[in-house]
């Protein structure tokens, strides 16, 4: 994660070279991350992979603030009810959502962190929604509304953990994964 911001230039690159093939295909429909703090000093860091048949990747990672303890990741692979994957699709279509506009910056840590970070795949370029924490998500509360909505509903999916997978930032954008 800190990583993340530190390198966000270059992964955004990276996402920009990989969400499309040369044919326009989209090899997912979205990847979205949030980053948020606890009382505990600890930052909690959910990322979703989301591919067009549904599937997806989730990953639930846990840094101590202070740096003391390694990462925890866990990470979770399910497949979406062709319901919810139409909803989805059909939030990330809706005009008012694809029409959001943010700023491509590092994060911010500083503070109260409640950071999104949306990144989805259009046609042959890329929307990427940088949001540092909820002051920032505030004018576009209504147009989000809809997406947070989807978002937490695949997060909560009682989804059994993947022992054998190995936590990557939801960046293993393979076509055949």
């Amino acid at each position: 994660m800190k990583m993340l911001a530190t390198f966000l230039p270059a992964v955004l690159f990276l996402f920009v070279s990989v969400f499309t093939q040369a044919s326009g295909e989209r090899i997912v429909i979205m990847r979205a991350e949030t980053i948020t703090d606890d009382p505990h000093s600890t930052l909690m860091d959910t990322c979703v992979l989301v591919y067009p048949d549904g599937r997806y990747r989730m990953e639930k990672s846990y840094d101590m603030i202070a740096g003391m303890d390694p990462r925890k990741t866990k990470v979770y692979l399910g497949t979406l009810p062709d319901s919810d994957l139409r909803d989805l699709e059909s939030v990330l279509n809706d005009e008012k959502f694809e029409q959001i506009k943010t700023a491509r910056r590092q994060l911010d840590f500083r503070g109260t962190v409640n950071a999104l970070l949306v990144t989805v795949p259009r046609g042959h370029s890329v929307q990427v929604l940088m949001f540092n924490n909820s002051f920032e998500r505030k004018p576009f509360d209504k147009d989000l509304k809809a997406f947070s909505k989807a978002l937490e509903n695949i997060v909560k999916r009682k989804v059994a953990v993947a022992k054998t997978e190995k936590g990557n930032d939801c960046g293993a954008l393979r076509a055949n994964q």
